[in-house]
């Protein structure tokens, strides 16, 4: 199984998170309306949500070699409500399809329920979206009920989430499973 390390993101970053969303292979299922049109608004993009630690949290992946290898992070936070949107980008390709992603959802997850005393995580997933489907799935997120939700860049969204006690079902189940430090 791959493992990952996540560290907060770094206005260093932008360099490197400006090539994987520069990338139409990498963004193609990211649901990016309007993609940074160059490293300033990256950076910049950055910075508000360093400074926006209430309502998001965005960590680089970095690799079992310190190798950045993607982002993920929570958006919407809601204390009150219990809840966080989950989303993740594996801009390396090279490391697609070996785990890194269910490796990064699982600790972020974690993050969640542990740091942060969250009740649920919920995202939604292009519905063609056969690898996040899957990754997702790994690591214990469930279809929610409901139609699919049609967006305005024309696909179709499957909703998902994954309650506290998923989770610690999931945690009995894969041993080794931790949050961030």
């Amino acid at each position: 199984m791959a493992t990952v390390e996540l560290r907060p993101i770094r206005a260093s970053d932008a360099d490197r998170c400006f090539g994987w969303v520069s990338d139409p292979d990498v963004t193609r299922y990211l649901g990016l309306l309007q993609p940074p049109m160059t490293v300033e608004a990256e950076r910049a993009w950055i910075t508000r949500v360093i400074a926006d630690k209430a309502q998001q949290r965005v960590f680089v992946i970095e690799d079992e070699n310190g190798r950045a290898i993607g982002t993920c992070g929570l958006r919407g936070i809601d204390r009150e409500a219990g809840y966080a949107f989950l989303g993740i980008m594996i801009g390396e390709k090279r490391a697609w399809d070996k785990g890194y992603g269910t490796a990064a959802t699982r600790a972020l997850v974690d993050f969640a329920f542990t740091a942060l005393d969250l009740r649920e995580v919920r995202l939604s997933c292009h519905q063609d979206n056969r690898r996040g489907l899957r990754c997702y799935q790994k690591a214990g997120f469930s279809i929610t009920p409901g139609e699919l939700e049609p967006r305005a860049y024309g696909r179709s969204e499957v909703r998902m989430a994954i309650g506290r006690e998923r989770w610690a079902e999931m945690r009995r189940e894969v041993p080794g499973s931790r949050g961030l430090p």
